[in-house]
């Protein structure tokens, strides 16, 4: 299996280099607006002098936007062809290893493992290099671009104290991610285990009655009732604890970005507009930071 997924990734290999040249153009295009409105805004302090100027960069940023849309449009169309060729060329070459087989040596497999092994473990690995190739690959991307463009472009000690909540944020999805996992599958299996219950109760309804023991019954699912309800009250719990984790570590950095910028406008370090393009660069983290736990892939 192992040896299939590597020759059939060799093939999209041109495409793949393509496909990443493109994602790091758009991250950097992605950067631009923010820079560009910065500018406008320093220009705003005299409107009639610089009013060509404003005229200008309004241009250059309705210019970057059609240019974003066109580059995210052809790389998104690389990113879908090579994941779905990818699991089309994967299940022909499974098949093609399966007809080569003689019966004998799956006559022990039954045929819903065969159907899972082309179907759902395919998916699977799809599914997978999705991750890999999109949010893995975007996450990367945005992390150096977007970090240089703020050290470069405003302020290196900034850029380092706004990022240390970035940092703790990333720390808090990651591990409060494997709570709500673990949750989350313990509530499955508890509703699981009332709605077999449920099935076996119903099918015995007659007997129950006829020795009077529908008051147990009755008692026993109240009991595993609550425990799917208590389940699900744990998922829910921390899965508001992750939003609002994030949401509080980028209110730090927000209130970082807006205190020590503003102290450093005071100082003539940097500009109006270079503060006001630092806060849309750090708007850029919140989607890689969200998907940090999806890209940690198993095949």
């Amino acid at each position: 299996m192992k040896k299939v997924i590597i020759d059939t990734l060799k093939k999209y290999k041109g495409k793949t280099i393509i496909m990443l040249i493109l994602l790091a153009f758009d991250i950097y295009l992605l950067t631009c607006p923010a820079k560009i409105i910065g500018v406008i805004i320093d220009n705003l302090y005299d409107i009639e002098s610089n009013k060509q100027i404003i005229l200008n960069n309004i241009y250059y940023l309705l210019g970057i936007c059609a240019v974003y849309l066109v580059t995210r449009i052809v790389w998104k169309y690389y990113e879908v062809y090579i994941s779905r060729g990818f699991e089309k060329d994967i299940k022909n070459k499974l098949f093609e290893r399966f007809l080569k087989l003689k019966v004998k040596e799956i006559q022990n497999i039954k045929n819903g493992e065969i159907m899972s092994y082309f179907v759902k473990d395919t998916n699977e690995i799809r599914s997978t290099v999705y991750r890999i190739s999109s949010h893995a690959s975007r996450t990367i991307f945005t992390f150096f671009i977007v970090v240089f463009q703020m050290a470069k472009g405003v302020n290196l000690k900034l850029t380092i104290a706004s990022l240390c909540p970035i940092v703790v944020a990333t720390f808090l999805v990651v591990k409060i991610k494997k709570y709500v996992e673990i949750n989350f599958k313990k509530a499955q299996d508890r509703f699981t285990e009332m709605s077999q219950y449920i099935q076996e109760s119903t099918d015995s309804i007659r007997t129950t009655k006829a020795y009077s023991c529908e008051g147990s019954q009755l008692k026993e699912f109240i009991i595993k009732n609550r425990k799917v309800r208590q389940s699900d009250n744990v998922v829910d719990v921390f899965s508001n604890l992750l939003t609002a984790s994030v949401d509080i570590c980028f209110g730090l950095c927000y209130a970082i970005s807006l205190i020590y910028g503003s102290h450093l406008v005071l100082e003539g370090k940097v500009s109006v507009g270079d503060l006001v393009a630092f806060n849309g660069y750090i708007a850029l983290f919140r989607n890689p930071v969200n998907w940090i736990p999806r890209t940690n892939c198993k095949i």
